[in-house]
């Protein structure tokens, strides 16, 4: 529900700015921030570590792709496991993907505040804290304006990956691309992390209501995206290695920038390091901008409270603004990059995990055509949902914890939502229970 009639998203967005947004959020997560992290833990087979990654996410993209030609609606998660396992199935898929949008957007918040004090010196929380409120308000102001910006930051951040990819292939061969210090174990345990380097190719079915075409264009631009994101983290995860060797990076806050540095001086260094910044600024924003669609089309479906439906002056869902600005304040504070990707990991498997199974249900109930062609489509998401299931269970027992913790808050605002609906529908014809959602003139 719009907050008055006249009041709606905007179809603004067509298929290179859609596929610009997917690339945008995902190779400014991965590669910028967390490579150091990876590599700690795969060393110089961090590359195998995206390859992974890639995999896992491919599968899985695979699934979005084809549910969003049949569900092109904003919260993806939440829409796309309703129609195949019901209402309550799907809130708990859009409820976990609205808190992995802003646990990431908190993760990469602090890749940039990382960055920013290899810069300037400052401390790193209050520079994250400084980028959400800009971003937020960046957001409300409207998808347009937004969508502009993400442009821009994305071709800053793939003219830096280019340049470390540039920079690092005469360099190839110098350094040990298998010493893996932690065996295959360290190597999955690494692609389970960098997992987190995908996460954008879902965001795009957040933009499905302000595309002009979503049918047509959601499929192709998530192939896009994944295609071209991978191809980027394997050419730059060889160069970086190559480079500096896996130790250094382990090392770095500011891995990419630490890189370049012995080759192109201080200089390079800061270039690099400015790039970063514009990259992990892209995937703040976008993500932000995914975990407001996300609250407002569950809002509109009847799950979350009208008021995140809201929709100001602006075209944009304000109060779902305001409220993901004000959580990932609030996760910036756990300030492990570490920690933070891996508790967005785990939730963004579980969603992927219930797409996959609705996918697979919706197409077993599908009739009218061979039933050897039906269980060939079916093999798809059965293949992904293992691979997603096999990913999650390293994931580690802390973020493990904090995903039940979530699930158990999200279980319980479920019910009084689903009590609130049951008092409404008990009530004499023209009685107003709960309204119809505030105009809201923000």
């Amino acid at each position: 529900m719009a907050s008055s009639g006249e009041r709606a998203l905007k179809r603004r967005v067509g298929l290179v700015g859609a596929a610009l947004s997917g690339v945008g959020v995902i190779v400014g997560a991965g590669i910028y921030a967390l490579i150091g992290e990876a590599a700690t833990l795969a060393g110089g087979a961090v590359w195998a570590a995206f390859l992974i990654a890639a995999t896992v996410a491919g599968l899985t993209a695979v699934s979005y792709a084809r549910m969003g030609r049949r569900v092109p609606k904003d919260s993806p998660e939440f829409n796309y496991v309703r129609v195949g396992m019901g209402l309550r199935w799907g809130f708990a898929a859009g409820w976990l993907m609205v808190w992995a949008d802003v646990v990431s957007a908190a993760a990469v918040g602090l890749g940039f505040a990382g960055y920013f004090q290899s810069l300037t010196g400052a401390a790193q929380v209050p520079s994250a804290l400084g980028l959400a409120a800009a971003l937020a308000l960046l957001a409300w102001v409207g998808i347009r304006e937004s969508v502009l910006v993400v442009a821009f930051l994305t071709l800053l951040e793939l003219a830096g990956l280019v340049l470390v990819v540039a920079v690092g292939i005469p360099h190839w061969g110098e350094q040990p691309l298998l010493e893996a210090p932690l065996g295959a174990g360290g190597i999955w345990t690494a692609g389970t992390l960098v997992f987190f380097a995908y996460l954008g190719f879902d965001e795009l079915g957040n933009l499905a209501e302000e595309m002009r075409d979503p049918q047509r264009d959601l499929p192709r631009a998530i192939g896009l995206a994944v295609a071209l994101s991978t191809a980027l983290y394997l050419l730059v995860a060889v160069s970086v290695v190559s480079l500096v060797g896996w130790q250094v990076l382990a090392a770095s806050s500011a891995p990419l920038a630490d890189a370049v540095e012995g080759v192109l001086g201080i200089r390079g260094r800061t270039a690099l390091a400015l790039l970063a910044l514009a990259s992990t600024t892209n995937t703040v924003l976008l993500l932000m901008i995914s975990a407001s669609r996300s609250l407002y089309g569950m809002a509109q479906g009847g799950v979350l409270p009208a008021a995140l439906a809201w929709i100001g002056r602006r075209h944009t869902p304000w109060a779902s603004i305001l409220l993901v600005w004000l959580f990932t304040s609030l996760f910036l504070f756990l300030g492990d990059i570490g920690l933070v990707a891996q508790i967005t990991n785990l939730a963004t498997l579980a969603a992927f995990s219930a797409v996959n199974i609705s996918l697979f249900l919706l197409l077993r109930r599908e009739r009218g055509r061979p039933s050897t062609k039906r269980w060939l489509e079916m093999a798809q998401p059965a293949l992904a949902l293992a691979a997603t299931v096999w990913l999650a269970v390293r994931t580690g027992w802390l973020a493990a914890g904090l995903g039940l913790a979530v699930v158990l808050l999200g279980l319980a605002l479920e019910r009084w939502m689903a009590s609130r609906r049951k008092g409404a529908q008990a009530q004499p014809p023209g009685a107003n229970v709960g309204g119809s959602g505030h105009p809201g003139a923000s």
